[in-house]
């Protein structure tokens, strides 16, 4: 990782106009800070706000894949071990917990609310409940469900990807589209 008095000062504006066609500025500018080979820079932060409880989140990751002799570095994208991405990634990979999650992301919900809102019923929404429960995206208290922060953090990451990513494509079904991330 390069040390954070070697990284360069982002100048360029993170937000653009709606109504303006292309990448923002800021993609211009890391454009031209990638390099070599697999070198990467990262940003992933997020503000929430639901009934005055505010939630906050950055990460910025900085890698330079070769150092300053050229010799190739391992980093962060090739040393996770894929056991634990999986992990993360699991209690995500089902329909049904993606609707409790964003039923959640409202407010709280007692299981009965929850019922209604997904169409789950007795013991498969349990079931659903458990695995988010266990990957630590959903709480419960005696009378509620509540999506946690890090559930909150991670239901708005996969959406926004998801929306970005995946189009319907009518009678062809959901296809994943490059979103328009290519050069």
């Amino acid at each position: 990782m390069v040390p954070w008095d070697k990284a360069p000062v982002t100048k360029a504006a993170l937000w653009t106009s709606l109504d303006e066609q292309g990448p923002p500025p800021i993609e211009g500018e890391w454009h031209g800070l990638v390099n070599h080979d697999q070198d990467v820079i990262l940003f992933w932060g997020g503000a929430w706000n639901r009934g005055g409880r505010r939630l906050g989140w950055t990460w910025i990751g900085w890698h330079v894949a070769e150092d300053e002799e050229g010799a190739r570095e391992p980093n962060e994208i090739t040393r996770t071990p894929a056991a634990n991405v999986e992990r993360m990634l699991a209690p995500l990979a089902h329909e049904a917990r993606i609707r409790i999650m964003q039923t959640l992301y409202l407010g709280p919900k007692s299981s009965g609310e929850l019922s209604e809102a997904t169409g789950l019923k007795g013991g498969n929404l349990y079931y659903h409940l458990k695995e988010l429960m266990h990957a630590a995206y959903v709480t419960a208290s005696d009378f509620a469900y509540d999506i946690t922060p890090l559930g909150c953090q991670m239901l708005i990451t996969v959406a926004s990807i998801a929306g970005k990513v995946v189009a319907d494509r009518g009678e062809q079904g959901l296809m994943v589209t490059s979103g328009g991330w290519e050069e």
